[in-house]
């Protein structure tokens, strides 16, 4: 058998594993979901499952990998005003936003449950790589070395805020549109992007 079709099939079972642990999350608490569910749904074999996870969080863990892409594509593809460079530092938050609200209803059902946790690391650890190089470079190139403020505290800052404004948005009752929710973090975030790097 050739490569491609092996590739072709190993990425068709993951994708089956996957659609059936989020049509899942969708009917039922995380923590209650069985692997033995996602197997009958999905209509794959135990053995098969185990060839390429450890578990289910491993299996919702691999279906956040598009995030860290998206992350990176939109700080890649951002720009910032004329003398405002500092903005490059967020980016990446109106595809994030929109990210997260074409998937709402998946996001939703996670708020609350075991793999909630688990999710915000993931998602935690991937912006603060991507705000990290981001807020280094903008400091290296004001040559900032005198600021009171460290990078890794500002990152720290612009991510926390970004993951806070998002768990609040999710849990709106009638959250607004992607590109209002965007715009409110930045009114939040830039002033101090400004009075660090401006």
């Amino acid at each position: 058998m050739t490569n491609k079709k092996m590739d072709r099939r190993v990425q068709k079972t993951r994708t089956l594993l996957h659609k059936a642990l989020m049509s899942s999350i969708l009917e039922k608490k995380y923590e209650s979901i069985t692997v033995q569910e996602i197997l009958d749904r999905a209509d794959v074999g135990r053995s098969t499952f185990y060839v390429h996870y450890d578990d289910k969080d491993e299996l919702l863990l691999s279906g956040l990998q598009n995030v860290r892409s998206l992350l990176h594509s939109a700080q890649a593809t951002g720009t910032a005003p004329p003398g405002k460079s500092y903005e490059r530092i967020i980016g990446f938050s109106r595809a994030m936003f929109q990210h997260v609200y074409k998937y709402r209803a998946v996001n939703r059902a996670l708020l609350g449950s075991n793999a909630e946790a688990v999710v915000r690391r993931y998602i935690h650890s991937a912006l603060v790589t991507v705000v990290n190089q981001e807020v280094r470079a903008e400091l290296r190139k004001r040559k900032r070395g005198d600021c009171l403020v460290s990078p890794e505290l500002l990152t720290h800052f612009v991510v926390s805020t970004f993951i806070s404004v998002m768990t609040f948005w999710l849990n709106a009752r009638n959250p607004i549109p992607p590109a209002e929710i965007d715009a409110a973090y930045r009114h939040l975030v830039l002033p101090s992007l400004a009075s660090v790097c401006g």
